[in-house]
């Protein structure tokens, strides 16, 4: 700690030693003034010594300023009365200044204590044989002293610091838990409870016995599924090791490619005539990049099924373009729908966060006769710049 540059940074003196210094120097001047006024006059001595109090006083507010001050009203002092009393009162400071300012300022004040001490030894009567030990020793003792004082504001301003990190980490945890938390409603539970009720509502006006067996399929599968989800939310919730977390259960098994091919299937089980496009080479995007990918066509899918379902058509498409993978999803709605699904639910928020951390981005908009998603992550670690002029021009913006 010592050899730390923070450790010899100028410093405030701690709150405790404020006030006892402020305790000892209206002490002192209360015994100043009471020597005034026994003698009956005001000495220039007197006036020295009120001014050194003051100057004293200031540690506790600016230490530099206070330290010059100090040593300026010491230096007149000895100079003017070639008093050894100067000294005395210049060494003890030095704990003061040992305590608050930085090296620059503690080697000035030994280096005007010491030249003091050698003038008045050499040139004056009041310094005692051997005294300028005597001042040398008061000196060390007082730079000890300032010294620890300094240690001890040190080690709390370090345990400070230590207390705030770990309660930031803390917080960062916590937002992370609810984060997951919030993740594991909205991307699994809601999603099916969207099936549920859409299907729910579906089920009387299906036009034929094959349609409501697909509608009553699909409640049953989703409620399991939600069923399944909450017992996870639950497990998860109550999980006191995060070291051991397993990976939350993903939605939709497969890569991009295979989940597209499951959401289309799902679109046209909700009677909504629905393209889907793939591309028949390898995508080449990180599987982490893939799975932002996939878990955007969800949200777009379900905000279909949500928002609008009586879209007249719908298409779900991946494309490969020149350092990019992209994911289009389009609706074409009702009026009273057209545009519903633009909005700016936790779902988009969300998945925007998850494709920008994978260097990619999202957009989403009313078009003329509906909605669109575009949606984008780098393949193979190569620029993207022109699927996003592409993207870009097909959406108009």
């Amino acid at each position: 700690m010592l050899a730390s540059r923070e450790f010899w940074q100028q410093r405030s003196l701690h709150p405790i030693a404020r006030i006892l210094l402020i305790v000892v120097v209206s002490v002192l001047v209360c015994i100043a003034v009471g020597f005034i006024v026994a003698a009956g006059r005001f000495a220039r001595a007197d006036l020295l010594a009120l001014m050194l109090y003051a100057a004293i006083a200031a540690f506790a507010w600016h230490p530099l300023t206070a330290a010059f001050m100090v040593m300026v009203i010491c230096s007149l002092g000895a100079v003017l009365t070639g008093s050894a009393g100067d000294l005395l009162e210049l060494a003890i400071a030095l704990g003061l200044v040992a305590a608050t300012c930085a090296p620059w300022g503690i080697v000035i004040h030994v280096l005007v204590l010491g030249m003091l001490t050698a003038d008045i030894a050499l040139n004056g009567s009041s310094l005692t044989d051997g005294g300028v030990f005597g001042v040398a020793g008061i000196a060390m003792i007082a730079f000890l002293a300032g010294l620890t004082f300094r240690l001890v504001s040190a080690r709390e301003a370090i345990f400070a610091s230590e207390r705030a990190r770990v309660m930031s980490d803390l917080e960062t945890l916590a937002r992370e838990e609810q984060e997951r938390i919030a993740d594991e409603l909205h991307d699994g539970i809601a999603h099916d409870l969207t099936l549920v009720l859409f299907h729910a509502r579906a089920l009387p006006r299906q036009p034929d016995e094959a349609a409501r067996q697909v509608s009553l399929s699909t409640i049953e599968d989703s409620a399991e599924k939600a069923l399944q989800s909450v017992q996870s939310l639950l497990s998860l919730i109550r999980e006191t090791r995060p070291e051991v977390t397993e990976a939350r259960p993903t939605r939709y098994a497969g890569d991009l490619v295979e989940v597209v091919a499951s959401l289309g299937d799902l679109l046209k089980d909700a009677r909504i005539p629905t393209r889907v496009s793939t591309p028949r080479i390898p995508l080449g995007a990180t599987p982490a990049a893939d799975r932002a990918l996939t878990e955007a066509a969800i949200e777009a899918v379900t905000n279909i099924l949500k928002h609008a379902p009586n879209s007249r058509s719908a298409s779900v498409e991946v494309l490969r373009q020149p350092g990019t993978v992209e994911l289009v999803v389009t609706n074409v709605s009702t009026p009273l729908a057209k545009g519903a699904i633009g909005g700016t639910g936790r779902g988009l928020v969300r998945a925007r966060q998850r494709l920008i951390h994978q260097g990619g981005q999202l957009q989403s908009e009313a078009t003329a006769d509906g909605w669109i998603l575009c949606a984008a992550v780098p393949a193979s670690g190569a620029e993207w710049s022109e699927g996003t002029r592409r993207r870009a021009a097909r959406t108009g913006t």
